[in-house]
């Protein structure tokens, strides 16, 4: 199925030394119920996989108009550490949120702690 979110998409190239792996973190795969992670399976892991990677009527996480107004009017304050080399967050797909609806945050980027 084609509109179905798939993670072999993003990792056919495993065996590539040419193409580099990618790390999947805080993830969840309907092949992790079989394999490293099968005494889960009785838990629904596969389950649970199955209905995440189908699921298309997701809502937006955050309304990033209200984080905008409320740290701009001063009620609120936050804080972010960014790391450069991310394992979980790729560093360019996080700086249009610092530079955008996160623009008063407090940023910390660094490499000095990764992403812990």
């Amino acid at each position: 199925q084609p509109d179905v979110w798939d993670y072999r998409q993003t990792c056919q190239s495993l065996d590539n030394d040419k193409v580099p792996t990618l790390f999947f973190g805080e993830m969840v795969f309907p092949w992790m119920a079989d394999g490293e992670y099968s005494q889960l399976s009785g838990h629904g892991l596969k389950q649970l996989a199955e209905s995440l990677a189908n699921k298309s009527d997701w809502p937006a996480l955050y309304d990033t108009s209200q984080i905008k107004r409320i740290l701009h009017e001063g009620t609120s304050r936050a804080a972010a550490a960014v790391y450069y080399d991310d394992f979980y967050v790729d560093f360019d797909c996080c700086r249009p949120v610092i530079e955008g609806p996160m623009d008063k945050c407090k940023v910390y980027i660094t490499n000095e702690y990764q992403h812990s």
